[in-house]
């Protein structure tokens, strides 16, 4: 972990090279909920990464 922080910052306007899915993996992020899903178990069950939603059925996250 200490490698990542020693890394050099990279411009604001730069691609994205770690993917959302391994920094929401790590612990580091979390993992993005859809607007339209309310119950509570159901999105605690996405944040803790028991249930992944394809992309496809994302559309706005919380």
């Amino acid at each position: 972990m200490t490698a990542s922080l020693d890394l050099p910052p990279t411009p604001a306007d730069a691609d994205p090279v770690i993917l959302p899915g391994l920094l929401s993996g790590l612990g580091i992020t979390r993992r993005p909920v859809p607007r339209w899903i309310t119950n509570p178990d159901l999105i605690a069950s996405i944040e803790a990464g028991l249930i992944d939603i394809d992309d496809a059925f994302m559309g706005e996250p919380r």
